[in-house]
């Protein structure tokens, strides 16, 4: 067998070499010792520290922690970059449903909140701007249906709901809620327009009727206007009416007093200008007609005084027409049809209805005051309150003779 140390051939049997003493082993072959043992300087642990040197130094012992590490990092940022488009997303909706809110848009603005609270349930500002814009949102449906019910007349209701409404705006004072509050202000000029209209067809005086557009000249708005409009119209027209039977005494100084006194509260009125040139002229006539008609007593037959006088005046074109309000306007036309210029014209209009009863009759005058012979004249008036078509006929004419 060899020596697994120096290699040297010794005799079977030997228990150490011959050469250099070292004890031989007996269970393997010489071969097996010399290849499976180390020999020279190699250290007898070489072998394994050179293959724990190889696994320490593999570079997949820090390429693998590396990848883990890049793509937590990754998953991270991922994840950072969708929270924050998330949160942009969201406050974008949020700034829209804030601008549609103070528009006036409460259920675009709701929308837009349910959308950001999909994403952010739990953003305080979120539920608090909800719930501030649900109640606004309430508030506005309750003035719609008090708008609904003012148009069909239901003021008392109206009223109520107004009432009510006003007393939750008076503890919220954000500026989501100034488009309601506009409109609940429109509400009240409304119901206090309505109110004052549905007392105006009881009033059947100048002072009444003053007083009530001394309250609606406080309020603003369409509907005020219009009101406004029907009482000083109604105002202008009982003082026309005042007027003419003032004129109808010769009373032509309280008949002017009359007319000024309505166009102080009706100053653009066009028929009540018009009158007042009207009764000037017809006190100047009237005043010129006593002077003549005395002249002409002492100068004219009699026989064709008596002509003049009774068979003069030729009325036509007779008409009246129910207005919107309920007032009836009767004009028509006067011919003088005598041998002299007849003056101060004045008619006496009946009213009946249609089935013939008797509803009033008002007294009307000529225009221009004096007709010349065959000379056409015109006359216009109102009977207020009729609210049904009539049938009117001239019952009496009386005028002076020039």
């Amino acid at each position: 067998m060899y020596c697994h140390i120096c290699g040297t051939k010794n005799s079977s049997g030997e228990d150490r070499c011959q050469k250099c003493g070292t004890r031989l082993k007996q269970d393997s072959s010489t071969e097996e010792q010399i290849w499976s043992e180390p020999s020279g300087l190699e250290p007898r642990n070489a072998s394994a520290t050179g293959t724990a040197s190889k696994r320490k130094s593999s570079p997949f012992l820090w390429i693998i922690p590396l990848l883990l590490a890049a793509i937590m990092g990754s998953l991270l940022t991922y994840y950072y970059n969708q929270e924050n488009l998330i949160n942009a997303h969201v406050k974008t909706l949020h700034v829209e449903a804030e601008k549609a809110a103070l528009d006036g848009k409460y259920s675009e603005a709701l929308e837009l909140l349910d959308k950001a609270l999909a994403q952010r349930p739990n953003v305080g500002a979120l539920v608090l701007d909800r719930r501030i814009t649900e109640q606004a949102n309430n508030l506005r449906k309750q003035m719609d249906e008090a708008a609904s019910l003012l148009k069909t007349g239901k003021l008392s209701e109206a009223d109520k709901m107004i009432q009510t409404a006003a007393k939750t705006l008076n503890e919220r004072q954000e500026p989501v809620f100034d488009k309601v509050r506009s409109a609940l202000n429109n509400r009240k000029v409304t119901l206090a327009v309505l109110k004052v209209k549905k007392e105006i067809d009881q009033l059947t005086t100048v002072e009444a009727l003053a007083d009530k557009l001394k309250t609606i000249s406080k309020l603003n708005g369409k509907e005020a206007e219009v009101v406004k409009k029907q009482i000083t119209d109604k105002l202008a027209g009982i003082s026309y009416k005042q007027a003419e039977q003032q004129v109808k005494k010769r009373d032509f100084t309280a008949a002017l007093q009359t007319v000024d006194n309505g166009l102080s509260y009706a100053p653009e009125d066009q028929k009540l200008t018009k009158y007042r040139d009207e009764v000037l002229r017809e006190k100047k006539a009237f005043e010129q007609a006593e002077e003549e008609r005395i002249r002409l007593a002492e100068q004219q037959a009699a026989e064709e005084e008596l002509r003049n006088r009774t068979g003069a005046v030729y009325v036509t074109d007779l008409s009246a027409k129910l207005d919107e309000y309920g007032d009836l306007y009767i004009s028509g036309s006067v011919f003088n049809q005598g041998t002299r210029p007849i003056s101060s014209v004045a008619l006496i209009v009946s009213i009946n209805a249609s089935n013939g009863d008797y509803i009033g009759e008002t007294d009307v005058y000529v225009y221009p005051a004096i007709l010349d012979v065959g000379e056409e004249g015109y006359f216009e008036t109102y009977y207020y309150g009729v609210y049904e078509a009539a049938n009117v006929t001239v019952t009496n004419a009386s005028w002076y003779v020039e």
